[in-house]
Formats: structure tokens, sequence, C-alpha cells
């Protein structure tokens, strides 16, 4: 491991001076060496290498298995990509539960990507039970982390009444959370919701931001 982690480094130096050209490639083929010594993240950065044909060939199949050796050491963020990998198909056949499983278990150790995407899964029951009391846990986690996809999708759910009746001003508060957050979309759906939302909501939502 130790010879995994120089070289790993060295790697990682390629690539940051890297722009392209012959240095990405000496990059990505310190980092396939590193990988193969056994470097969790090493593993993981050449999967996206090969993902992406980022300094080698595509390769699906290959970057699905680099994903694979580096979840297999409990790496979140390869988790999440295997998962990815395997709700699309990509590299090889789709696996749902599996997918979903791997989300959960990154989204334990913090993953927002996983968070966003395990809350999704969990609302549609794609890959398991629709658990929608779970997705929006998840969701108000990811939100609470700073990912805006996550207050977005909550602003969603709450207009659309998808936890029993609508409620609007909740709806209001994840959109105004999803917009300072930076998301592109949630400037429009606060628009489209203020203009269907009651005076009295629009004083209660307006109260609850102030406090």
């Amino acid at each position: 491991m130790d010879e995994g982690n120089a070289i790993y480094e060295h790697a990682q130096a390629l690539l940051a001076g890297s722009e392209g050209g012959e240095s990405l490639v000496k990059a990505a083929e310190a980092m396939r060496k590193a990988a193969n010594a056994g470097h969790a993240a090493a593993a993981n950065n050449f999967g996206t290498m090969l993902h992406h044909g980022r300094g080698v060939h595509k390769d699906l199949a290959a970057a699905r298995a680099y994903y694979h050796q580096a979840a297999e050491t409990g790496l979140p963020t390869a988790r999440f990509n295997l998962g990815f990998m395997l709700v699309r198909g990509l590299g090889g056949e789709k696996d749902l539960p599996r997918a979903r499983t791997l989300f959960l278990l990154a989204a334990e150790d913090g993953e927002v990507d996983a968070i966003t995407h395990l809350g999704a899964m969990m609302m549609t029951g794609t890959g398991g039970d629709q658990e929608f009391n779970s997705a929006r846990e998840w969701w108000t986690r990811g939100a609470r982390l700073g990912d805006s996809r996550c207050a977005f999708n909550l602003g969603i759910a709450h207009a659309g009444g998808h936890w029993g009746e609508s409620d609007f001003i909740a709806a209001w508060h994840w959109f105004r959370e999803a917009e300072r957050l930076g998301n592109a979309g949630a400037g429009l759906e606060l628009e489209r919701l203020e203009s269907v939302m009651s005076d009295e909501e629009h004083a209660a939502a307006k109260a609850c931001a102030a406090r």
C-alpha cells in the first residue's frame, strides 16, 4: 500500500499540473498503477477517467470494474459511482436493488449525490419499496448539507402533496432555500408557486422566513 500511496500522490501531482495531452496520459497511467496496487481513491479516480475518456480511451465496463474495486473498500464516492452505473446500465446490466443499497451506504457517510438519488428511488419505489417519509428525511439531510437538488426536490414534493395535503408554505421555504443554494430552476418554481398562494400563505411563509 505504501507503493500505491506514492504512485497515487504522483498521479495527483500530474493531474494538478496537467492541461491535457501527454501529461494527462501520464497521469492516467500513474493512477492505473496506483489502483492496481490497491489504492482505493486511485481506483475510483481511474474509474472516472475511464468513464469519461479522460487520458484514456473510454471504457465503461472497465470503469465499472474499478468503481467496484474502490466501493468494496467502503469509499462513499465509489459506492455512489458504482450505483450510478448500475442504475443506468452503464458497462453492464442494470441492478436497481443493488444500486439503492450502494446509495444508502454512501448516503449514511454523507455523500450528497447518493442522498439525492436515494431519495428519488425511495419516492418512486425504484429498486425497493416506496418510502415517502424516508425520502423526505434523506432530502432534508441533504439540503442541510448544502445540496440544492435536495432542497428543490423537497419543494416539489411539498407543493405536489406527496406527504398528504399540499403544503405551499413548506414548498415556498424549500424553493427559496434551493435558490439560495444556487439551484437554477428554483426561482421559476418559486414564481409559479407564489402565483397560486393565498395572501394568508404568503404572509405565513414570509413570517417563517423572518424568524
